[in-house]
């Protein structure tokens, strides 16, 4: 379900914007659609979604909830939001943030604190250090399935060992995710954008290596995933890997400009400009 929120957003910005229901809704939909949405009766379709925002200068961060939602430290606790920024490369201050947390945290805290630190040291070309602390965080969990602090680190030695050129011991932590997710294991502990980020780093990963049928696997299980829980993270960069893992399949052509195409608007949409730039080079 889309927030509820969305049908007042739209309203509010039309008519910030001096449209009518009409003109916001030429070469997108009907008149009546909009009317619908507006009032809450209707989800949009994602393609409806898409054309609106762009046309109402909106970002999929303004109307989906799951960004505004999950923004403040007041209802994650300071470790999750650290961890989520740190996921998303936004390791600005991040050193002055665990500082705060000397002496405060407890046994339970220390599998995502040293995942942090781990995955700091990755972003930063410190691939041994990383190394050595995804260990750490394998010990804490005990290599558990169910844990996705062990499947992050799985993930991260991974990049770790890519990063390095050693294709073979990344291929076999890759692989260890891909087993865990091939048996239904649940990972009770995981939110969202950990698990979509999993699907998304381990799709592009597989695409560096050619294994292009499992990067399309992963790339089409994190978009199912995001639409059954109704979140938004990494659609435009999904729907990308996916493009780029078909380009090559002539019986997919249509399924390729399918996902390209809505990469590319999602990236409008969210003002991914990085994606942008590697989308216009296709």
């Amino acid at each position: 379900m889309l927030p509820l929120f969305l049908g007042s957003i739209i309203y509010n910005k039309r008519r910030e914007m001096n449209l009518t229901q009409i003109e916001l809704a030429n070469d997108i939909c009907t008149q009546n659609t909009i009317s619908k949405i507006e009032k809450h009766n209707i989800a949009p379709t994602v393609n409806i979604l898409i054309k609106i925002c762009l046309k109402l200068d909106l970002t999929l961060n303004d109307v989906f909830s799951d960004f505004s939602s999950k923004s403040s430290a007041s209802e994650d606790s300071i470790l999750d939001t650290i961890e989520s920024n740190v996921l998303l490369n936004r390791t600005e201050d991040v050193k002055e943030k665990l500082s705060l947390l000397d002496g405060k945290l407890t046994n339970n805290d220390m599998e995502q604190y040293e995942l942090i630190n781990g995955v700091m040291d990755y972003w930063k070309g410190n691939f041994d250090a990383s190394l050595f602390t995804l260990d750490k965080v394998l010990q804490l969990t005990k290599s558990a399935k169910d844990d996705v602090y062990t499947l992050l680190s799985y993930l991260f030695k991974g990049l770790n060992y890519l990063g390095q050129g050693h294709r073979d011991r990344a291929q076999y932590y890759f692989q260890m995710i891909d087993n865990i997710i091939d048996e239904n294991v649940k990972i009770s502990n995981a939110n969202d954008l950990e698990v979509l980020f999993i699907c998304k780093t381990l799709a592009e990963a597989f695409n560096e290596m050619k294994m292009y049928g499992r990067s399309y696997d992963f790339s089409k299980w994190g978009l199912e995933y995001a639409q059954s829980k109704h979140v938004s993270y990494f659609l435009d960069d999904l729907n990308y890997i996916a493009a780029v893992s078909l380009q090559g399949d002539t019986d997919k052509k249509q399924a390729y400009k399918d996902h390209k195409n809505l990469a590319f608007y999602l990236a409008k949409a969210n003002n991914n400009e990085p994606l942008l730039k590697k989308i216009n080079k296709k």
